[in-house]
């Protein structure tokens, strides 16, 4: 019994976690490195961003957020450092 409810305790916070979700956003209009630190910045400033970063190459910014987190949230954050974004895919992780 005893074996039983320590494998319990320790299965269990693994079944309790929340799903994570990747989301990737296409920037439009960057252009330089100072865009892609804008972008990091105001997306990992952002409440309930789990990890965030951009790139240059490919004019996108990917955030790790919690499943259900609202897309909204994470196009606001970018606009409001002046570039747009569009919603580009979901990825569960």
């Amino acid at each position: 019994m005893k074996i039983i409810t320590l494998i319990a305790c320790l299965l269990l916070p693994l079944w309790t976690q929340a799903a994570n979700q990747k989301v990737v956003l296409d920037i439009q209009n960057m252009t330089c490195s100072l865009c892609v630190i804008s972008v990091n910045q105001a997306l990992r400033e952002t409440d309930g961003v789990i990890k965030a970063k951009s790139s240059l190459k490919t004019r996108q910014a990917e955030a790790i957020v919690p499943e259900g987190f609202s897309t909204d949230t994470l196009l606001n954050a970018v606009a409001k450092t002046g570039y747009t974004a569009t919603l580009n895919r979901i990825e569960p992780q």
